[in-house]
Formats: structure tokens, C-alpha cells, sequence
């Protein structure tokens, strides 16, 4: 490397420019932004580290060269960046969980009550997904619902807000969250096995799509689907994991938010 380094990491630029301009022309359904920071990413880790083996190389000789600084310097923000979110995401994947133990979610349900109350929630969201529309009585307006305008006295609403280009296969409870007396279900984690007919298109195929839901037995929509879902996974077992990532570790990290184990946020009402 020593003879043509330069020109290796000057190439190492090149293919990354290269290959962000190829996702630009290439564009599909806005994509294609995404795709290139993820390019200049790991083009800024690759150049960043060449450029540091580059130097030590031949350390005396190497450190006196512009162009090598460069590079250190053109590289190195995104990559320090980078190196340290993949860190802390490395660091996340081996915690349990990142809610205070002062607030952790201990609350002991009986087997046959939990087993018994996953059930009623998997028969309830079918049915919900099922029913497609709820509609309730209102007074006389203008309204818009599913692209069309109606002015009369009904209320329209999706019964529950989940996917619904998808054929749902089965429902899944991954985990409940009880309130403090253990009597009532507040919160949970839910998968759906669904078939997609654009996943592996234009056969279709299988896929396991994750929710975070509040739940209560009192109110219209008893069902209530939190911001962050996980889609596109082969099993169970990934969705669920990554699932539990989420609502159990990054919530509570990255956004200023409480985890779902957190009795601070079952607690709020």
C-alpha cells in the first residue's frame, strides 16, 4: 500500500462518489437519499481507517503529506460519528433494558390469567381487523374519511390502526404490560404474521410486522398503536427482538421517552 496508497484512498473517494450517484439516477419511491448517506457512511468509515493504516504505515514520511490530511479531515467527522452511534447501538443490543430499576416494571400476573388475557387480545384485534370500520353517531358535519367526504351524522373511523395492504395470517401477543394491581392490561407488544404480495414481487411472501399498543377497555378505540413498528422480518423470533429493542431499550435512550416497561408511562392515566 505504501507505493500506490494515495491512489487507493483517493479510489476508496471515488467509488463511494460513484456509487451515490448510481442510487440518485436510480431513485424508486425516495429511496434514494437514504441510500446515499448510507454510502458516504461507511465510504467515510473505510477511507477514515485506510487513511489512519496509510499513515502508520510509514509514519514520518506519511504525516507530512496534504493530501493525507486531507482525507483525515474529509473522512473523519461522519466516521467518528458513525464508529461512535455503532458503539452505542453494539452496547444497546447487550443491555436488558434501559429503564431505572426505580421505575422497572415488576408487576406478577397469575400464568392462566396472562395466557387467558393474550388470548382475548389476539381474538379482539382480529375481529377488529375484521370489522375494517367503526362508526358512532356524531353531530352534522363535513367529513373525510378513507378519500371520500361525507355530511351527514356518523363518525367513521379504521377500527384499528394497523396495515391494510396485507393479508393477516395470525396475531400475535409477544408480551403484556398490567397496572399496578395487576388487574388491568394497559400496554403490550403485538406481531402480526401478514402475506405481502410485494415482499419477493411478484410472487408475495411471508413477513412478521411489530407494534407497540396501549390498551384500554373503556374507551371507543380500545386499541391504541403507538409511533415505532418493525416490518419486513422472516420470523418470530427477529420481530420480537428487535421489537423489545425499541419499546424496551432505545425509546428510553435515543428518544427522550419512557420505555414501556417504565411504570412512569403505565401509570400516566
Amino acid at each position: 500500500m505504501k507505493e500506490h496508497g494515495i491512489k487507493v484512498l483517493y479510489g476508496i473517494l471515488a467509488f463511494g462518489i460513484l456509487i451515490s450517484i448510481f442510487h440518485i439516477l436510480n431513485d424508486k419511491g425516495g429511496s434514494g437519499l437514504g441510500n446515499v448517506i448510507d454510502t458516504f457512511t461507511i465510504t467515510s468509515i473505510i477511507l477514515f481507517l485506510s487513511t489512519l493504516i496509510y499513515i502508520f504505515s510509514s509514519f514520518k514520511e506519511n504525516i507530512k503529506k496534504i493530501s493525507v490530511w486531507f482525507l483525515l479531515i474529509l473522512s473523519c467527522p461522519l466516521a467518528f460519528m458513525s464508529l461512535t452511534h455503532l458503539t452505542k447501538e453494539y452496547s444497546l443490543e447487550l443491555t436488558e433494558t434501559t429503564t431505572p430499576k426505580e421505575f422497572l416494571y415488576e408487576v406478577k400476573v397469575d400464568r392462566n390469567i396472562y395466557n387467558r388475557d393474550k388470548l382475548k387480545i389476539e381474538k379482539l384485534i382480529d375481529s377488529l381487523i375484521r370489522l375494517k370500520i367503526i362508526e358512532r353517531p356524531a353531530e352534522l358535519a363535513l367529513r373525510y374519511f378513507n378519500g371520500q367526504n361525507y355530511n351527514d351524522t356518523i363518525e367513521r373511523d379504521w377500527a384499528i390502526d394497523l396495515p391494510k395492504k396485507v393479508e393477516y395470517q395470525k396475531i400475535i401477543i409477544d408480551t403484556l404490560f398490567y397496572s399496578k394491581n395487576g388487574k388491568n392490561i394497559v400496554a403490550g407488544l403485538l406481531i402480526n404474521k401478514v402475506f405481502n404480495e410485494y415482499k419477493d414481487y411478484p410472487k408475495g411472501g411471508i413477513e412478521y410486522i411489530g407494534n407497540g399498543f396501549e390498551f384500554d377497555k373503556n374507551e371507543y378505540k380500545p386499541i391504541k398503536m403507538l409511533k415505532y413498528s418493525v416490518t419486513g422480518y422472516d420470523n418470530y423470533k427477529t420481530c420480537s427482538e428487535r421489537l423489545r429493542y425499541y419499546y424496551l431499550k432505545k425509546i428510553g435512550t435515543y428518544e427522550n421517552g419512557l420505555n414501556m416497561n417504565d411504570t412512569r408511562f403505565l401509570n400516566r392515566k
